[in-house]
Parts: C-alpha cells; structure tokens; sequence
C-alpha cells in the first residue's frame, strides 16, 4: 500500500488518557505511522497551541480545559477550522475522527469512529442517564440530549464509519437510521505479547495480600457508567476472604457513592489509582478475577487485556462486552449486585473453571483482538475507500 498521508483526530493523546478512547488513539496511530505520515490534532490542556513530534507521528495541540465533558464541543469546532487550514498547504489523503461526534462542524470529507451512542448514554441507567447525584443526573440528561443532536449531523457529514463491534453497529442502524453498508466493523485490539500472564508474586507481597486471600480487581477511570456501586453491594455476600483491588481514577463525586455501599467492607479495598503500563500486567495476573459492572461499554479495554493475562472475568450484557468475553467468562445483568456475587463466588469456587477461562479467553483475544488485525483491518478500510473516490 501507498504511503498515505492521515489525519487522526481525537480528544485525548500522549501523555493525556481519560478514557479506553485514548487507548484506540495511540495503539492506532502508533501502528500506521510505521508506514504513513500521521498527524494528530488532540487537545492542549490549559496550555496555548502546541505542535511536537511523538517519535515520528506529528502532534497539533488545542487549548482546552482539562476537565470538563463538554470540551469536545469546542474542540470539534476548533478541530473543523484548523482542518481547513491545514489542508490549504497540505492535502490529508484521509480525516479519520476516532469518535464520529467530533466531527460535527467539519466540511472536509472524513470516516468516524462508532464507539458509544448518546441515545445510549440517555438510557443506560434503567431508562434514565447513569448519574452520582439528582443534581449529577438533570446535567447529563440536558448534555446528552443536545450532545445527540451534534452525533446525527456528524453521522450525516461522514462519508463512512468504524464501529468497534456489531453491537454497536446495531445500535446506530437501529436508534440512528444509519444504513448499514456505511458502517464497518473493525475490532479494537491489544498487543498480547505485552498482555501475557506474569509471576505478581511480588506485587501480593508490596500489597500487603496474604496467599490464601482471594484477588479481585477492577480497572477503568470510574465514573457512574461503570456502575462499581454494584460491585460495592455484592462484597458483603462474597464466601471467601478477598481484597478487592481498584486501578485508575475517579470521576469527582462518585467515589463517595461507591464507598456508601462498601459500608463496613472498606478494609477490603486496595486503591493504587494510576498504574503505569508496564506494571498492568502484573496486576491482572494476580488477580483471580477481574470485574466490571459496567451499565454501558462500547468495547472495554480492560477485559481483554484481563483476558490476555488469563485472568476469567466477571461482567455485565452491555454493549460489545458479550462480544468480547464469548463463552470464556460469566456475564450478568446490569444494575444486579446478588448477580455480581453469585458469579464470583461461583468462580472463586471452581478452580478449574476459572483456569479454563482464562486459557481460552486468551485464545480469543489472540484471535479476535490483537493490535496487529486492527490496524491491518483499519488500513484496508482506507484503501477501498481510497479506491472508490
């Protein structure tokens, strides 16, 4: 194939990362500047516009607040002008927004990114937006609602879209009106080499977890969309003497919901928040089982990197998380904590269950969701696009 010259668009970049969106950005980007000429155009948090080279992938910055879910607003109507700067002095074979809602005010020819759906979003939590507080949930209602009206026009401006799984395809055919043909399915994938199972001897020791206690883990930068106050409730019915160990960050005010439901099983938490990559192996190896109650999931980082390590894993029907587990874990309903500790103390009492899981499920990832296949897939993708101008 050609050297092509992309355009990747996304919120979040190196060193930023808020999101398994980030994840796709930069596992994306890095593979195809192997061999094309990529530009990402992401966010400067409160810093004014910077332009830098990521080893060899150039990097365009815009100025924005940190933390704040509307960002991506102005950072789509900034990205739509900047675009049509740039591509007066150079012309981008191809402007791939890596979630389709960016793209809202750009008149370039572009693909889009399926990943989640507003309409989800408005809905997950039994019909209403997942929320921490009434305050929390009137915000996300009204955001949601005028956020989906920017997705249509960006569903309608591109010319032709990635849905990271045939649920979420689904779900714009069927809530959007999206045709079908339009949308192609590329699944996000991990490198397993990296992902592999590895001796956590040490790091049950730095943790201070005897060896006859049981490890469940949890992974994900928290917000009422992972629903771990299910997870919460459930610890008080688990059978066997555990540590639950809890990875990433937390969306402001949702963590004191989640410790409401702990109650009297607060000593039975590990928090470490941010873990640098390297160590994420390590961590998913010790544990027995890893969880996510999620009440919406558009594809789920953390489960197939769990499964790569041959951890079994715990999860709820949403989205493309039964795409993702298959047959090789125990999903559950959303909203349910009885449902999370059945299937944990199911699990935790069948070791050979939890072994061929683990073996299996990493089989799968091997086969379904590798880095190599994405990016191979993604590039085919704009070939035939390429092709049929």
């Amino acid at each position: 194939m050609e050297t092509l010259n992309l355009c990747i668009v996304n919120l979040d970049f190196i060193p930023f990362r808020n999101s398994g969106l980030a994840i796709y950005g930069e596992k994306l980007s890095k593979g195809l500047s192997k061999m094309h000429e990529v530009t990402v155009i992401t966010s400067q948090p409160l810093e004014s516009m910077k332009e830098e080279y990521i080893d060899n992938i150039r990097v365009i910055r815009i100025p924005l607040p940190m933390f704040d879910r509307t960002k991506w607003v102005s950072f789509g109507y900034k990205v739509g002008g900047l675009i049509e700067d740039i591509d007066k002095k150079e012309k981008f074979d191809l402007i791939h927004f890596l979630d389709v809602h960016f793209g809202y005010f750009c008149n370039k020819s572009f693909v889009g990114t399926l990943n989640q759906s507003f309409n989800q979003r408005l809905r997950s939590d039994g019909g209403i937006p997942y929320h921490h507080s009434f305050l929390n949930l009137v915000e996300r209602y009204v955001y949601y609602s005028m956020a989906k009206i920017l997705e249509k026009k960006a569903l309608n401006k591109a010319t032709k879209l990635v849905s990271i799984s045939n649920a979420t395809k689904k779900e714009f055919v069927e809530s959007y009106g999206v045709n079908p043909s339009k949308i192609e399915v590329i699944y996000n994938g991990i490198d397993t080499n990296f992902f592999q199972p590895k001796n956590s001897d040490r790091l049950r020791e730095k943790l201070g977890i005897k060896s006859d206690q049981k490890v469940l883990l949890y992974v994900g930068f928290t917000t009422p969309r992972k629903g771990v106050e299910y997870l919460a409730s459930a610890l008080k019915n688990i059978d066997r003497d555990f540590k639950l160990i809890m990875v990433g960050k937390w969306e402001k005010g949702y963590r004191e919901k989640f410790y409401k439901q702990v109650g009297k099983n607060k000593n039975k938490i590990i928090e470490v928040g941010y873990v640098n990559d390297e160590d994420m192996p390590y961590y998913y190896s010790l544990a027995d089982i890893f969880i996510l109650p999620s009440l919406l999931e558009g594809f789920g980082y953390p489960l197939v990197e769990a499964l790569s390590c041959e951890t079994p894993v715990v999860a709820t029907r949403v989205g493309a998380v039964p795409e993702v587990i298959g047959d090789y874990g125990f999903l559950i309903p959303p909203r349910d904590a009885s449902a999370v500790a059945n299937a944990i103390n199911a699990l935790l009492a069948d070791d050979d269950l939890r072994q061929k899981f683990g073996k299996q499920g990493r089989k799968r990832v091997k086969r379904y969701f590798n880095e190599e296949s994405m990016i191979s897939n993604t590039e085919e993708f704009y070939k035939n696009i390429l092709n049929n101008l």
